[in-house]
């Protein structure tokens, strides 16, 4: 095989990870910002309820609203860079293309049906919270649930996107044995 046949083999799955990649490192970046505003919303709530007795009826959701936006939305960047638990005692003293077997071989039985449920179950979520106008009644000031679960929507698609991303690396590698990117 020459050079310029390896170079532009699989250029759609290239750009397409490469892509994917990006888009998670960049959402990875946002969630800094996410962090951020979580420690404005409870250092005032601390202020408000210790220091002038007058505690607010919203802080807490928007505090447990932007954690939930920081874990499910991060999944895919989390993956992205590989810190998801996995259990590595047998897996680590395979080669790198046994790994890459095994990963495909998951991929397909396990995490691609877990992830189109997740990623349906979250669609008929928003999309009856959008039109019911479904309120969050843990809360004195009830915010409507939609927004939320939208986010929660984009989180688990992010992390789908990235799941396709690495599953495509792991085939190109079990067949190629090199790297995609």
């Amino acid at each position: 095989m020459n050079a310029q046949t390896q170079k532009g083999d699989w250029v759609f799955a290239r750009n397409l990870v490469a892509s994917i990649c990006k888009l998670n490192e960049f959402v990875g970046q946002l969630l800094i910002y996410v962090v951020i505003g979580m420690v404005l919303v409870l250092s005032y709530e601390t202020s408000a309820r210790y220091i002038f007795g007058a505690p607010t009826s919203w802080a807490l959701i928007v505090s447990e609203w932007l954690l939930g936006t920081l874990a499910i939305c991060g999944w895919g960047y989390t993956y992205k860079e590989g810190g998801h638990v996995r259990v590595d005692v047998i897996y680590s003293l395979l080669s790198k293309r046994r790994q890459a077997l095994i990963d495909v071989i998951m991929s397909l039985i396990f995490m691609f049906p877990l992830i189109g449920i997740l990623i349906w179950s979250a669609i008929k979520m928003a999309v009856r919270s959008w039109r019911t106008g479904e309120l969050i009644v843990e809360s004195g000031w009830m915010p409507l649930a939609a927004p939320f679960r939208t986010v929660m929507l984009v989180g688990l698609l992010l992390f789908g996107l990235q799941c396709l991303a690495q599953f495509l690396c792991d085939v190109y590698y079990l067949f190629k044995g090199r790297e995609l990117l």
